[in-house]
């Protein structure tokens, strides 16, 4: 038995560099504090664990949310999204398709790719640091 029916993960994460793409660059806080306000005006709150939480791996397309059970990614999400998501997605169990990453394989390409890249320019930086 899960304590919730949904839990909704959004990505706040602040980078080093300013300039790099992020969530957080994005308004990834305020989607965050968007998501908590319509699930309260909604009811929903008791049925929706919502947790912010680091890099989801997409930083060029965010703000990112991934909502699970279904593990439904969804990338590109501004405050104006969130009542439709609240709406169709967590009231009405449908998934809000023009934001949702829909080919698994794309995506974990993609998330790979990213992941690749992240640890070659964290190489060279210790590199350069000379550790």
């Amino acid at each position: 038995m899960e304590p919730f029916r949904y839990h909704a993960y959004v990505c706040t994460q602040v980078k080093p560099d300013p300039e790099a793409p992020s969530c957080s660059n994005r308004g990834g806080q305020k989607v965050l504090e968007a998501l908590r306000a319509e699930l309260g005006k909604a009811g929903l709150a008791e049925k929706v664990q919502v947790t912010n939480c680091g890099s989801l791996g997409l930083c060029t397309r965010g703000p990112n949310m991934v909502v699970y059970p279904e593990g439904v990614w969804y990338s590109g999400v501004q405050v104006e999204d969130v009542p439709e998501i609240v709406s169709e997605h967590f009231a009405g169990g449908r998934v809000v398709a023009r934001l949702a990453n829909q080919d698994p394989a794309a995506l974990k390409a993609e998330l790979l790719e990213n992941r690749h890249e992240a640890l070659a320019k964290l190489k060279a930086a210790q590199e350069a640091q000379g550790k």
